[in-house]
């Protein structure tokens, strides 16, 4: 029986001159990625009030420009926050779900240059459409080289004045691209709410090894009121 590896890689370079040297930084896995986005790294914090919850965080770290929202009460990440290098274009965005001050889920991880997303290996949704009559999403997902076999599942639940009315899912098996729409059909009402969880498994064969597979797990949260 193959074996089964499980690696999720993600390959972006950040490049932080200054006048003595230059820091290359190779992201090539989320642990690279946690270091860049921990605020311990940065010496210079400034803090600003938004309410008795939550502070407005600016990070500076030679060009290296971190910035989000943090949770004073769960000393926790919440929100989007946005990883810039003043030297070019590219921007990494994570938006965190603070459950707990022990558990933050990365929501949705979103690679921009120029401004515009690389959905390539990204993760993230959008809402395409809205309407009293439906709610159209896109949820993208990391390409993988060498796939075998994926599938994703969305599972939403609608709500109405905070009482379950409605709970259905939509699967997709082998759809390529990573791009997956979903619509749902419903006459919504004001203080309607969706909300849900993405799911998309990928088996792929392993690039280190040929008698491996490699597994991508990626998922999203979401949530759309009305």
């Amino acid at each position: 029986m193959k074996k089964i590896v499980i690696l999720l890689l993600l390959s972006l370079s950040l490049i932080s001159c200054s006048k003595k040297h230059e820091i290359v930084k190779e992201i090539n896995s989320f642990s690279d990625i946690n270091e860049l986005f921990q605020l311990k790294n940065y010496k210079t914090q400034i803090k600003m009030y938004v309410n008795d919850s939550t502070d407005h965080v600016t990070a500076q770290w030679d060009n290296f420009t971190l910035t989000g929202n943090l949770d004073t009460k769960m000393n926790a990440k919440t929100g989007i926050w946005s990883l810039k290098n003043k030297i070019n274009t590219k921007e990494i965005q994570i938006d965190y779900i603070a459950f707990d001050k022990n558990d933050v889920f990365k929501n949705q991880i979103i690679f921009k240059e120029h401004n515009k997303i690389d959905s390539s290996v990204s993760k993230f949704f959008i809402i395409k459409n809205k309407t009293e009559n439906e709610l159209a999403m896109k949820f993208f997902s990391p390409s993988m080289r060498d796939e075998i076999s994926k599938r994703a599942k969305i599972i939403y639940t609608i709500h109405q004045n905070r009482e379950e009315i409605k709970t259905d899912s939509i699967v997709y098996d082998n759809l390529k691209g990573g791009k997956y729409s979903a619509v749902i059909k419903y006459n919504f009402k004001k203080g309607d709410d969706v909300s849900g969880y993405f799911s998309e498994i990928v088996m792929a064969k392993s690039p280190m090894d040929k008698d491996s597979l490699t597994m991508g797990n990626n998922s999203m949260y979401f949530i759309e009121k009305f």
